[in-house]
Order: C-alpha cells, then structure tokens, then sequence
C-alpha cells in the first residue's frame, strides 16, 4: 500500500509495487478518485492521430505502418520521436512530420468536432454526482489538452491535469500517474486508472493503482492481463464496477 501523506515528490515517483497484493482488502476502502487518460480512452483520437500520421509520413515519402504506430501509443512526444528516428535512420526529420500530423489532426477537429469516446459525459456526470474527484494524466503536452477539452465542451472541471510534457518520464514509467495522485491527495488504494493502452497500463501497475483497461486500438494481452484490475468494453462500464467497489456488501477480494 503506499501512503502519500508525509512523503515528498521525488519520494512519491520512486515508489513502486510488484503486485496488487499490497493493497488494504478493498472492503475497508474506498474509491475517491479517477484518474482518465486522455487518446484512445476519453476522446477518439488514436484512430484520427493514426490516419493524421500515415498522411504526413507520405507527405514527407516515408510509410507510417501500423505496427509502428501501435507501439508508440502511450508515448510522449521525446519517446515517440526515439522510436520514429530509430526505426527511419537520420535522414528522418520528426519534427517536421510531426508538424503536419499536428496539422491534420487539428484541422479535422475543428472541422467536425471532438470525437468523443462512448459513455463519457454518462461516467463523468456520475462522478460529479458521487462527488469523486477526476485527474487526467496523459502523454501528450498541455496545449493538446486544453485544445481537446475546449472542443469536447465536456461541462466537467478536472480537479488535476498532468500533461506529458510535465513530467521527465513517460509512460511506461509511473511518474505521471504519482504526480496526478500527488496533486489529488489520495493514497493509490483509493484511486483507479483507467487506460487504453499497453503503456499506459503498465505506468499504473507500476504507481501501485489500480488500473481498468478499456481497450481502443490495442486488444488486452494475456501479459498485460496481469496488469490490470479489471477489463471494461465501454466507460459507462466503469460506473457499476465503483458502485460495487464503494458498496459494503458489495466489494470482492482484491
């Protein structure tokens, strides 16, 4: 179990756990906060990025494929680029087919709106009914979120953002989804994660929270089956799973 309450922040981003077996019994807790990742789980932009980044790498005369694009889901921008340089050699300008891919994708929302995942505004309107605090902790940079939450018009304040580019590690990593439970306020056994991606996964397991996948692009694998707490197809799926976690009569083992 960690404890956040007397630790400080470089304290709180080298703690890890190797197993959900270091959590109080769920019966004697209870959930307090949701913590979203933003592509592929909030708002439907992985399929979008994808189309966005196969466009620019024509564009610039390299093939974007999809097992490429696959494994850089979760990523920040500096991993991402490591991966793109590292599988197109030098003569591979990232910067500029990131611009273009940034440009495809903007253009797209602004001329037909935020995709928004199914069961969204129903999860989050519950949450705020449940008075459960909310945090989104993605890999991309705070600009895309603010973009993003202006064009989704949600009528949701998050209690926390954590942006890619505030943090020195991305997901894999758990320094993200510490971060967000730092500013939050909650231990890591009153929290859930919820996530779409392999990355994004394994960053919470290794922050000790535990993590719901509701899978996008990438389809559960029994290693990362291991990861997780529990499988939801859709997010208004989530509701009944924290009714019955905050339900005394109606928690199971963890």
């Amino acid at each position: 179990m960690h404890s956040i309450q007397h630790e400080n922040k470089a304290q709180k981003q080298e703690k890890t756990v190797s197993s959900y077996s270091n959590f109080r019994p769920l019966s004697s807790i209870s959930i307090k906060a949701i913590i979203f990742d933003m592509d592929g789980l909030m708002f439907d932009t992985e399929t979008l990025n994808a189309a966005a980044w196969k466009a620019a790498g024509k564009l610039h005369g390299f093939e974007m494929t999809d097992e490429l694009l696959r494994a850089h889901i979760g990523f920040n921008v500096e991993a991402t680029k490591k991966l793109m340089q590292n599988h197109f050699g030098p003569g591979f300008d990232f910067d500029a087919v990131r611009s273009d891919r940034i440009a495809h994708s903007l253009k797209h929302i602004e001329e037909n709106g935020m995709p928004l995942k199914p069961g969204l505004r129903e999860l989050l309107a519950y949450l705020d009914e449940k008075k459960i605090t909310t945090a989104i902790a993605t890999s991309s940079g705070e600009r895309f979120v603010r973009f993003y939450l202006e064009h989704a018009a949600l009528g949701h304040e998050f209690d926390v953002i954590v942006s890619g580019d505030k943090v020195k590690k991305s997901k894999p990593e758990p320094d993200i989804f510490l971060t967000a439970l730092a500013e939050l306020g909650v231990g890591a056994d009153e929290c859930l994660v919820l996530e779409d991606s392999y990355n994004g996964i394994t960053a919470a397991h290794r922050a000790g929270i535990r993590a719901v996948m509701v899978p996008d692009l990438l389809p559960p694998t029994p290693e990362i089956e291991k990861l997780f707490f529990r499988k939801a197809d859709a997010l208004t799926d989530v509701i009944p799973l924290i009714e019955s976690l905050n339900s005394p009569m109606g928690n199971s083992p963890s």
